[in-house]
């Protein structure tokens, strides 16, 4: 028998092989150690097999366990006792894969039975903690998390489809779609909690565990995905047409994991494209963690997959001592994706590698310049090693330029910028969980009715409510949009209501509760209905107009509506989501839904004082990532700045670290309140206020809406605009005022007509996040919102 060091040696030898993309040759070293190996040392070992063996692709996998089963069963096998050894890839494996499976499996069973999809409260409160437990040892039991979660997996997707095709006005389309929506709920679960996990993750095994645990998480979901039946469809051939929706997750994945999703798919496009270039990227990543005696450990940190253009872009934790936070590369699946412009745009991107298959004319043009030389890595499907070998090249190449160009001691680059402001739907790596909104939900889990939650434009309303759980208690949840949403199921309600109005018939008598019902993200059985309606204002302007310009359509399909939703709200709870309260003030000599409507205050990102943690402070920490330290003390004097609205708040890091580029700032120094004072004295002045480029969004914004065609189109917006200039104009520091002369303020508003109520401005105004009073004080609720509003000219038009 050979010696249990030679067993370590061994196994990690095949490990290296696996991570390097290979698997004809650790397969025949595993069977050779096997073969060498007694049968109590088999045994003693066979947890530790079994997560080597399921690093395999299916077929081999299933043939190895056969072998070892055969093995540890053979009467050839000679009884030898020897000291116990303890697996140094497995930790403690008895107690983890024995006790763990079993609590874990019935956690599973537990969330199935009574809170399938409650995904943001039931499912990330169960999978975290098992995770947690899970890391504790460095060495996650990868073979219990993939089995628990694909079998859970298959279990609630059958379910949720069986479901939705027993409610008879649901078609194969809109379950699949509606299965896919929760498919990608699921997997934002582990990567979530990867991403959580990455700042504090610099140890090498540790960073080894982390990946290997996410993979195993998402690989199983997938997997048990890919075995559900939908209909005539199997979930296998609905990955590859999805790709869109899921594709981002393989940034994360071990090489040997992105193989086993491969396997899970019908031979095409992407699972060629995985095989080629995606898989030999991310072993090149691993041949970067594995280097011995290093300080810096790559991590991937982002992932995009676009289908439209035939690539999956990861960014890399990049060196400490690098300016920017990322080092990005992209694969693409197919020749057909890579054009000259691809490639020459890649590089002005400052995209560092790319591995692709390439087309003659395309290999050429590449060929005559330096700089895309250097950059690209052609796939050679006969010789992975060497595509692997090469891009390893380019990464070390890229990272010791990083380093030598450093500028020390000082920050030199705006980090805050990277943070993806402007896209739609952010990566579950930069979404923080909004506990406040969870819990203003909760407080009318049993009540029915009419709620209006307003605030400021990009307040985080919508991706706080489409982050909602699909079920919440006895009610499910219904996340639609009148605007953008993050699927093209997000926006059947308004269509449906848009289709209704073009076609001019009288509306169906249950026209509310069925669309409702085609929205459902999940079956419903005879529980209470949430429905979120984002972007309100479009909806109950689509409606004044399509009764303005059609007496007919007022009576067959405008009040009829607005009765059903009356009477949908008698059973359950409509929430319009939006900016101002007055939008569905339409039609009021015959609305029989405005007297129901209640408003509420909507919540801004709130600050937990005296620490770093709350949402506040993981917003701010995604910001400016581990590059900048900060205390406590410099969160609360931002906080007090922006009150915690997201967008607003990154515009001021953005300029924030402009400032302290300016003033050379050392890079080695945690931020406190005293530094943003010194910003905020500097930066957030008048002038300064209205030529910064950060603030463009919202200048143009205010700047509308204090306009004479803001106030034909939204009176209440434009006297809320001009109240917060008046108050900057009278206090410029500090942006309040004595509460009894805000009627005398607003006699000051140019209006041709009379404005609203004062006190009326003030109740809603503040519900809205403009402003806060108490009974003697008026002031402005977002400080950087009040110095804009100073600042900007009204517009002309």
């Amino acid at each position: 028998m050979m010696p249990p060091v030679d067993i370590k040696g061994r196994l990690a030898e095949i490990e290296r092989e696996l991570r390097q993309g290979h698997a004809k040759q650790p397969e025949g070293m595993l069977k050779e150690l096997m073969r060498n190996m007694r049968r109590d040392a088999l045994v003693e070992w066979k947890t530790t097999l079994d997560e080597v063996i399921n690093r395999f692709q299916p077929k081999r996998r299933q043939a190895l366990h056969r072998f070892l089963d055969g093995q540890i069963n053979s009467s050839q096998a000679v009884e030898v006792r020897e000291p116990k050894v303890v697996s140094p890839l497995a930790g403690s494996p008895r107690t983890v894969t024995i006790d763990h499976e079993a609590e874990f499996r019935e956690e599973l069973a537990e969330l199935s039975q009574k809170h399938i999809f409650q995904w943001a409260t039931s499912y990330q409160e169960c999978l975290f903690r098992h995770f947690d437990r899970y890391l504790e040892k460095d060495v996650p039991p990868t073979v219990v998390v993939r089995r628990c979660l694909a079998e859970h997996s298959e279990e609630i997707f059958t379910k949720g489809y069986g479901h939705q095709r027993d409610a008879k006005e649901v078609t194969h389309f809109t379950a699949v779609e509606k299965s896919i929506g929760g498919l990608v709920r699921f997997l934002d679960l582990p990567l979530e909690y990867y991403s959580n996990r990455t700042s504090i993750t610099h140890r090498r095994r540790a960073v080894q565990a982390l990946r290997e645990l996410f993979s195993a998480a998402c690989l199983g979901i997938l997997e048990g995905y890919a075995a559900v039946r939908f209909g005539r469809e199997r979930g296998d051939s609905l990955l590859p047409k999805f790709a869109a929706r899921w594709g981002h997750n393989l940034a994360f994945l071990t090489s040997t994991s992105a193989m086993d999703v491969m396997d899970l798919m019908e031979a095409g496009p992407l699972a060629e494209g995985i095989a080629h270039t995606v898989t030999p990227l991310l072993a090149s990543i691993e041949c970067l963690i594995d280097q011995p005696r290093q300080n810096y450990l790559p991590l991937p940190l982002s992932g995009r997959f676009s289908q439209k253009d035939g690539f999956l872009q990861i960014g890399l934790r990049a060196p400490s001592t690098a300016s920017g936070s990322l080092m990005e590369a992209r694969a693409y699946l197919d020749a057909e994706y890579v054009f000259s412009e691809a490639l020459s745009e890649a590089h002005a991107r400052n995209i560092v590698l790319v591995v692709a298959p390439l087309k003659p004319h395309v290999r050429a043009y590449m060929l005559q310049r330096a700089a895309l030389s250097d950059m690209v890595v052609e796939v050679d499907v006969a010789d992975s090693d060497s595509v692997v070998h090469r891009a390893e090249q380019v990464w070390k190449r890229t990272i010791l330029s990083l380093q030598s160009e450093h500028t020390a001691g000082v920050i030199s680059y705006n980090i805050a910028r990277d943070f993806p402001l402007n896209r739609p739907n952010p990566m579950p790596f930069y979404r923080v969980q909004r506990t406040s909104v969870h819990d203003l939900l909760r407080t009318f889990s049993r009540t029915n009715g009419v709620r209006l939650w307003c605030s400021v434009r990009r307040s985080g309303k919508t991706t706080a409510c489409f982050g909602l759980d699909d079920t919440a208690g006895d009610s499910v949840i219904v996340a639609q949009t009148c605007g953008t949403g993050p699927t093209d199921n997000a926006k059947i309600f308004y269509e449906r209501v848009r289709a209704a109005e073009a076609s001019g018939s009288h509306l169906r008598p249950n026209f509310v509760e069925e669309v409702v019902a085609e929205c459902l993200p999940v079956t419903n059985g005879a529980r209470r209905k949430v429905l979120i309606v984002d972007e309100y204002e479009t909806l109950f302007a689509f409606l004044r107009t399509a009764a303005e310009h059609n007496g007919y359509v007022r009576y067959t399909v405008v009040q009829p509506l607005l009765n059903q939703l009356v009477e949908f709200a008698h059973d359950n709870l409509l929430v319009l989501l939006g900016q101002q309260p007055d939008g569905h003030y339409i039609l009021m000599d015959q609305n029989q839904l405005a007297p129901y409507v209640r408003q509420d205050p909507f919540p801004l990102f709130e600050l937990d004082r005296g620490t770093r943690a709350g949402e506040f402070g993981k917003l701010v920490a995604k910001v400016l990532t581990e590059h900048i330290e900060f205390d406590p003390s410099f969160l609360a004097a931002l906080h007090s700045e922006t009150a915690g609205h997201p967008y607003l708040t990154v515009n001021v890091l953005c300029a924030f670290v402009d400032w302290l580029i300016d003033n050379r700032h050392p890079n080695n120094l945690k931020l406190d309140a005293g530094d943003f004072i010194g910003f905020r004295n500097a930066r957030l002045e008048r002038r300064q206020m209205a030529l910064g480029n950060d603030f463009n969004f919202f200048r143009e914004a205010i700047a509308e809406a204090m306009s004479d065609r803001g106030y034909k189109h939204n009176r209440w917006l434009y006297t809320v605009y001009w109240v917060l200039r008046r108050i900057g104009e009278a206090d410029p520091s500090g942006l309040s005022i004595p509460r009894n002369i805000l009627p005398g303020l607003m006699k000051r508003i140019p209006a041709p007509r009379p404005l609203p109520d004062p006190w009326e401005t003030l109740r809603t105004a503040t519900q809205a996040n403009f402003l806060r009073h108490d009974e003697e004080e008026i002031s402005v609720k977002i400080p950087t919102l009040g110095r804009l509003a100073s600042a900007v000219r009204p517009g002309l038009a």
